[in-house]
């Protein structure tokens, strides 16, 4: 839900879901190789649905995963590269900090962010194990919630998974 016509007090609505929602989308544990399969989930959940997105997961500042679907093209990557820079910054979803965006004209430009290095809309979710950020994970190619959707539902599933 990213109406351009919500009001500001819809959009802080939001922004405190979102803020929930990140508690939730926390680890306990999240190895290499847990972080690997992520990427490969996520991959699967979007070709699953027929989607045409890259899909990314960084640990740290090493690019562990990219998966770009036919049809994306190399500009695709650049997208995530930013999206990431915006998780990193702040430690939140773009999906938020586009938010925050809206609410307040001058987000970007008072914190000195400049639209070619970062890509302040969803589609970049931080990766937390407990309090500590240990990288992001990301989509780019759809609407920036349904980005976003893709990402947590499917963090979501994988928690399930690693639970049971």
């Amino acid at each position: 839900m990213t109406d351009q016509n919500q009001t500001a007090a819809d959009l802080q609505q939001r922004i405190a879901d979102l803020r929930a929602e990140a508690l939730d989308l926390r680890f306990s544990r999240l190895s290499q190789a847990d972080a690997l399969d992520l990427g490969e989930w996520l991959l699967a959940r979007c070709r699953a649905e027929g989607h045409c997105v890259i899909v990314g997961v960084n640990l740290g500042e090493q690019v562990l995963y990219r998966a770009a679907l036919p049809g994306t093209t190399a500009d695709s990557h650049t997208w995530i590269d930013r999206k990431f820079a915006g998780v990193g910054r702040f430690g939140r979803s773009t999906m938020e900090l586009e938010l925050e965006n809206r609410c307040d004209p001058g987000f970007s430009t008072n914190r000195g962010l400049d639209q070619v290095s970062y890509g302040l809309f969803g589609g970049g979710v931080p990766l937390y194990v407990g309090d500590l950020m240990v990288g992001a994970i990301g989509v780019s190619g759809l609407e920036s919630s349904e980005d976003h959707r893709l990402i947590v539902e499917t963090i979501r599933a994988f928690k399930a998974a690693q639970s049971a």
